[in-house]
């Protein structure tokens, strides 16, 4: 009995090293960060996610919608190819980046919990996949790496949405997608009184059109998107170069669900 349970724990602390050793950090010094995001440090976060996550999408359309609708969704709107790279912003135990990665694309997986990435890493079918720890904010890649961006729900929670929106656009090559699945402001007066609470740990509720003025003031437009309820799923595509504005004036690149003052709030 001894025998196995101290065989259990030794490959317990093999999975755990392995994972750590799997994932480079990259995380910037002195980040600011909001109380929805300081929670996802929690290692009970990354530990009850999948099973949150799995529901969730079900739990806030009052409708059927599994995580393979989800995927299948992503899979026919992005139409990944053998050889694309892709950034997976906020990846959590890395749901996007192996939908990815089956397609024989390549994925950087960004999250800024290390327990997240750990249980991303131990869930396994990571061929393909570079785990990082890394800020969105202060993406260390260069200017049009990537052929696509996904982010799942993350959005609603960035210290500065500003911010992340410039990086993952300056990123993003031009004709590149950005897959983005988010909770939007509710369109009717209830809806946005239930979600003021949440705003007071930092959770942002996008307002749709002000989100898309914001990212087409970087040069992405809109061209797909399916709303249930209070969740969005939306598909942005990043103008060709020959057609990109040679400069993006700041005052118009507003962020989305900054605090009160913001006019896209």
């Amino acid at each position: 009995m001894l025998r196995s349970r101290i065989k259990a724990n030794s490959a317990t602390t093999k999975r755990y090293t392995l994972a750590m050793n799997s994932i480079i950090n990259k995380m910037p010094k002195n980040a600011q960060y909001t109380l929805a995001q300081i929670s996802n440090f929690l290692p009970i976060t990354a530990q009850l996610y999948d099973l949150w996550r799995e529901r969730s999408l079900s739990l806030l359309t009052r409708e059927n919608y599994s995580l393979d609708r989800e995927f299948a969704l992503l899979e026919e709107w992005l139409q990944p190819q053998a050889g694309q790279i892709f950034l997976d912003v906020g990846t959590s135990t890395g749901n996007y980046a192996r939908v990815l990665a089956k397609h024989n694309c390549g994925v950087t997986a960004i999250d800024i919990s290390k327990h997240m990435l750990e249980k991303a890493v131990q869930r396994g079918n990571n061929q393909g996949i570079t785990y990082e720890h890394v800020n969105v904010e202060y993406l260390p890649y260069s200017d049009s790496s990537f052929d696509g961006v996904v982010i799942g729900a993350s959005l609603n929670e960035f210290h500065n949405t500003e911010r992340a929106l410039q990086q993952m656009a300056r990123v993003l090559k031009p004709n590149g997608k950005i897959f983005i699945m988010y909770l939007c402001e509710s369109d009717t007066a209830f809806g946005r009184l239930i979600q003021q609470p949440f705003k007071l740990s930092g959770v942002r509720f996008p307002n749709r059109e002000k989100l898309a003025i914001s990212l087409e003031q970087l040069g992405l437009q809109r061209v797909r998107a399916e709303v249930r309820r209070a969740v969005a799923i939306e598909l942005f595509v990043k103008a060709p170069k020959s057609s990109m504005q040679t400069q993006v004036q700041p005052s118009l690149v507003r962020a989305a669900g900054k605090p009160a003052k913001d006019p896209i709030k």
